[in-house]
This record gives structure tokens, sequence and C-alpha cells, in this order.
């Protein structure tokens, strides 16, 4: 390797601030300091990682490239430092998890007292920020397991199956279309359309029911986080195709009114996911295991 681990911090702070001035602060040194290492940085690699606009910094395209690889190698080091002390202290091996596409975790508490029974030398770390960007979050190690709803198939990802679940038509309780047994598309025509992500995700509602019938709801609003959503139908701001099981809590509380979406309905199943490269025994597929055991039973 030409570069020293200090270079690769260096590239990182100067990524997260933008400036010398800022990064060297970040590190703890002097801006003179952080110049000299900038620069021998890039005699040891024979080329320019930034050009220079006044004080601040434009990254070249390899500049571009090495600073993207320091984002994911910083974090995972750190990361590997913090696990080692947790369980140099503790004898536990940290499993970081998430879920994906909707921020859901009524789940959680029950689960969490049901793996200190069962696996108490292992500790789950939740990872909300694996709700965005689920495959990539596990890519880069940032997360271990992550419970995803649809068919997420990508080269060195495996997956158990955990649950099977439904996309239903969420509703205020005194919407016209709450006492319809199931609904067709053309009765989302003249909504407010609620949705958590404005890019259609394959194997969801927007694919598989309403671009097929080319009906448009009168108004599609972007609402990030799935409590906002659920929220806001229950207050009559809205309607919205979520997971049935997303829900369930807002549900069985009787604040909004799951519709069937279509006679014959949208299932949709939960998996857990992983790296492939993951060892047979490893904390992190006993983890995904336990997620099947518990939701299956």
């Amino acid at each position: 390797m030409r570069l020293d681990i200090k270079h690769w911090e260096m590239l990182k702070a100067i990524d997260d601030t933008g400036t010398v001035r800022q990064a060297a602060y970040l590190l703890g040194i002097t801006q003179s300091a952080l110049s000299h290492r900038l620069a021998e940085a890039e005699r040891r690699l024979g080329g320019l990682l930034f050009e220079r606009e006044g004080r601040r910094l434009r990254q070249t395209t390899a500049g571009r490239a090495m600073t993207q690889t320091a984002n994911q190698v910083i974090p995972a080091l750190q990361r590997a430092e913090v696990d080692f002390q947790q369980m140099a202290i503790q004898q536990k091996r940290v499993v970081r998890f998430g879920v994906a596409a909707y921020s859901c975790y009524h789940w959680l508490p029950a689960f969490l007292q049901l793996m200190s029974r069962q696996e108490p030398d292992i500790q789950l770390e939740l990872v909300a920020s694996a709700t965005q960007s689920p495959l990539q979050n596990l890519q880069d190690s940032t997360v271990d397991v992550v419970l995803a709803p649809g068919h997420l198939a990508i080269p060195g990802i495996d997956s158990i199956a955990v649950f099977q679940d439904e996309l239903v038509l969420l509703t205020h309780s005194q919407h016209k279309l709450a006492g319809k047994a199931a609904i067709e598309a053309a009765d989302l025509e003249g909504e407010v359309y609620l949705t958590y992500s404005q890019s259609a995700q394959p194997g969801f509602e927007y694919e598989r029911f309403i671009r097929p019938s080319g009906v448009v709801p009168h108004l599609v609003t972007v609402v990030e986080v799935t409590e906002a959503i659920i929220e806001l139908i229950a207050a009559g701001f809205g309607v919205s195709i979520l997971s049935k099981w997303a829900a369930q809590s807002a549900i069985s509380s009787g604040s909004i009114v799951p519709v069937r979406v279509s006679e014959a309905g949208l299932d949709l199943a939960w998996s857990a996911l992983m790296r492939e490269a993951e060892p047979a025994s490893s904390e992190v597929r006993i983890v995904s295991q336990r997620l099947a055991e518990w939701f299956q039973r």
C-alpha cells in the first residue's frame, strides 16, 4: 500500500468538511500539517486527489474514487475497534441489524428479550439508516442483517424466508373506501396518495397494481417516514398502500383501517438478508435464523 491510514482518514475528513482548515480541526492537527499530508499522499500516488478552488477543494475523478473508498474503509475500521472493545469487555459479538423500506419496530422489544435469553453472547445493535439503502449497507458492512420486504436479489447476498405479509390500502376510519371489501386501482383517482419513496420499488404496489391500471392518483406526496404516513392517514390527510404488518399497531388501535388491494390481494414476503460470505455458524446467520423462527411462531 502506498498510503498510510492517516491519509485515508484525511480523505474522509476533507470530504466531510469541504475545506483543509475544517478537516485539520476535525483531525486535531494544524492546517499546514494537513496540507503537507495531502501533498505527500499525492506524491506517493503520482497524481492529484483534489484541485484547489479558493479555500475549497474539488475532487478529481481519481480522487473521488479514493474518497469513496475512504468513506467505506474508515467507518468499517472504527466499527471493528468498537466491536473488539465490546467483545473484550463483555465477551459478546455485536450484530448490527436494520429494517428495509419500513421504519417499524413494534416487534423489536419482544424479539430482543427472546435473544437475550436464547443467545446471551450476541449483542444486537439497531441501524436505522438501513431502511433507505439496505443492500448497500450490507455490502458496506454498515449492517449485518436486514429484515426486508419484497424480492431483493443481488449477487453476494443470502436470504432466509421469515414470514408472509400483505400490502393493503390504509385509510381513515371514516374514509369512503374504509368500508369496501377490496379496492381497485380506479378507487385511487381523486385521492391524495402518500408514499415513502419517489422511486418505484420492484414488487410493490406501484409496479404490481397502480402502473398496470394507468390510474394516476390526484396528488402523490412523499413522506419518508412510515410512522408519519400512518399519522397523516389517521388524521385524514390521505391514503397509502403499505405493509399490513408494518402498520399493525395503528390498525389494532383502530386509528386506521386496512382494505384489501384487489380481490386477489397483494402478497408481500419478508426475508432476513445477510452477506453470502458469512460462515455457516456465524452470529449473523444465527440472528437471521432466530428472526425466522420468532416470526413463524
